[in-house]
């Protein structure tokens, strides 16, 4: 017998494999460190985005809300007129008159219910004058 033909197709199998195998490196693994540093760039530019999207958003917001809160030219809406500026301010002669102030009434009625039992088509209480 001879020698290449001892182990049969399965040597050849097995050498061919060895060949394949000795022949090529294995492939390097990242370092830790360089995957960190890697992960640190990816989340800054992440935050990054993300917060100048909101900054965006608040200002359109901000921009739109002032937009909204001024005056405009509405058809259902009648502008005040300003006084010229060469006019004077209004003067006031002497103390403001007072308001009138509402008397006080004579008699002050009180409700009356069923439940106080009072006699029905009795005439409401009023209190003494002072």
């Amino acid at each position: 017998m001879d020698d290449s033909d001892e182990f049969g197709e399965g040597g050849r199998v097995r050498g061919a494999f060895e060949a394949i195998l000795d022949g090529s490196r294995e492939p390097a693994l990242p370092s830790v460190t360089d995957a960190a540093v890697a992960g640190g760039r990816r989340l800054r530019r992440r935050r990054t985005a993300v917060s100048g999207a909101v900054g965006v958003l608040v200002a359109a917001v901000l921009t739109a809300g002032a937009v909204a809160a001024l005056p405009g030219e509405d058809p259902g809406r009648s502008s005040v007129p300003l006084a010229p500026v060469s006019s004077p301010p209004p003067t006031s002669k002497g103390p403001a008159s007072p308001s009138a102030v509402p008397s006080e009434p004579s008699a002050v009625p009180t409700p009356s219910g069923g439940t106080t039992g009072d006699a029905p088509g009795a005439a409401a209480l009023t209190s003494p004058l002072p």
